[in-house]
């Protein structure tokens, strides 16, 4: 099944008690297996009741194993296997075995990169299980997929002649195209429509880009960069307000995904769930947490606040200084000379 497919019917298929994701559409490969554990433990999975391995270390006895094993309390455990192509090639005999028998009361994930479709093991799990195919999407498809996620993810009406022309102007990458909707949605505000005009206007004329360009130089400490595109944009005519909205919306990522990690989530998983999704993301996003210290991250709310108060009317500061001072205090140098540590945590 094409992974678009499953993501629409996701609570019409029945489900199943192994899945195999496959495809390079990394993606589409989180979403199919976040769908699957949701459809497994509901909307609010326990994390408790998820076990991952990494493929080139599992071994399939402790997988089997896992999947037996009741989590305390959820009704089902679900085990994820990520990257297991090496796992799948390791273990493909006693994998057909499980195929042609698997547990019910538990759900199996594969996440791999190459599924071939002539192979035994394919065939038993498309009669006990499910493939789910994530390869990347032609262009009518993307289109088609990106006024879908604007609507579900964000509340936001993406006229089709938009989402095709962002795809010509972007490229193919999900990931990324994900996150530009994202930004869309923020800037045409209220009205909560994306029309071909805006996309112009924000992608090519590059705003979009010097946004956050703004935003990762200050989070970095490159504070010069960081004022030179705030000033470049509000001389160019951008509303501070809507500026701040498009600040607060990936600062409060990055806040989000620290908080995830220091609750022990894996970082990937941590950036996953914070919308955190484009390629170099995660990389990103811990350099990040490592510059700005536990400290900063955890007063992103409270800066947020404070500068977007002082620009609806708390303050007689003009707004550009008002936003510099936001991007100051984002990239001052952190106090606690611990970047390795808060690498390690979040």
């Amino acid at each position: 099944m094409k992974a678009i497919d499953f993501l629409k019917r996701r609570g019409e298929t029945p489900l199943a008690p192994v899945y195999v994701v496959f495809g390079d559409e990394v993606y589409l490969r989180r979403e199919a297996i976040e769908a699957i554990v949701k459809t497994a433990l509901g909307d609010d999975a326990d994390e408790l009741a998820i076990t991952r391995f990494a493929g080139e270390k599992a071994k399939l006895a402790d997988v089997v194993d896992e999947v037996r094993t009741l989590p305390f309390l959820s009704e089902r455990r679900v085990v994820l296997v990520e990257d297991a192509d090496a796992f799948v090639t390791s273990f493909r005999k006693p994998l057909e075995a499980y195929a042609e028998k698997p547990y019910s009361g538990g759900v199996l994930i594969l996440s791999v990169k190459s599924w071939p479709a002539t192979t035994k093991l394919y065939k038993l799990i498309e009669q006990t299980g499910l493939s789910i195919d994530c390869k990347p999407l032609p262009p009518g498809e993307l289109a088609g997929l990106i006024v879908r996620i604007a609507k579900t993810k964000f509340k936001t009406e993406f006229h089709a002649d938009a989402a095709r022309l962002l795809v010509e102007m972007v490229g193919d990458e999900i990931g990324l195209l994900v996150s530009e909707v994202e930004k869309l949605s923020t800037f045409v505000g209220k009205e909560r429509v994306v029309r071909a005009v805006d996309v112009a206007k924000l992608v090519e004329a590059g705003r979009v880009q010097e946004i956050w360009k703004a935003i990762d130089s200050a989070t970095l400490g490159n504070v010069e960069v960081a004022l030179s595109a705030i000033d470049g944009l509000l001389n160019s005519g951008e509303e501070p307000l809507r500026l701040m909205g498009a600040i607060s919306s990936s600062l409060r990522k990055i806040y989000h995904a620290g908080k995830l990690r220091l609750r022990g989530l894996p970082p990937n998983e941590a950036c996953k769930a914070a919308g955190i999704m484009y390629s170099g993301g995660l990389e990103k996003t811990l350099k990040q947490h490592a510059r700005m210290g536990r400290e900063r991250v955890d007063r992103i709310p409270e800066l947020l606040l404070r500068a977007d108060r002082d620009l609806k009317g708390g303050s007689q500061l003009p707004p550009r200084i008002i936003l510099e001072r936001l991007m100051l205090e984002i990239a001052r140098p952190r106090s606690d000379h611990s970047a390795e540590h808060h690498a390690d945590r979040g």
